[in-house]
């Protein structure tokens, strides 16, 4: 009887283990090929993580790599040198639940053209279409960006190509 009981107790041991070893990562979806994966590793650096999983699903609206080589190198230091600042930035560019393309336009039909989300900080992100049929975001504080790539699917959640840094703050 202890035999089977120390088998048993074996087995849901590697059978936890197993599921936690392939578990996928925060942000997944962005490899290190990809056109986001700066956002990606900044958020690791954060440690988001927690963040993230807590939101259980999530948008994420990842600026493109160009737009941090394009930063200027002092600003992105103290960016990655203040991790309370580096988290708020990031959280910015975060809302809870998954939104894809799709999701996004029947919003936006539904609100005639204009929609918001609300960010991991809890501020508005306004989403708009314009007549030419693009998509503007914009910050609490003005700051906008544009779509650029769409639906990166993510094990979490789904993650938006944009062409800007949403930044707290003026």
């Amino acid at each position: 009887m202890l035999f089977i009981a120390t088998a048993s107790l074996s087995f849901t041991t590697r059978s936890v283990y197993a599921q936690t070893a392939t578990s996928p990562t925060i942000l997944s979806g962005i490899s290190d090929e990809s056109d986001y994966y700066k956002f990606a590793s900044l958020v690791r650096s954060a440690n988001l993580d927690a963040a993230l999983k807590a939101a259980v699903t999530y948008t994420v609206f990842a600026p493109h790599n160009a737009i941090f080589r394009n930063m200027s190198g002092s600003k992105l230091d103290s960016l990655t040198n203040d991790p309370a600042k580096l988290a708020m930035v990031l959280k910015a560019h975060i809302i809870k639940g998954k939104f894809t393309k799709i999701d996004i336009i029947k919003k936006l039909a539904l609100g005639k053209g204009k929609t918001t989300f609300t960010n991991l900080l809890g501020q508005t992100l306004k989403l708009e279409r314009t007549k030419d049929d693009l998509l503007w975001l914009t910050d609490a504080n003005g700051n906008k960006a544009s779509f650029i790539k769409f639906d990166i699917m993510d094990p979490h959640g789904v993650i938006h190509g944009i062409d800007n840094v949403l930044v707290v703050g003026k």
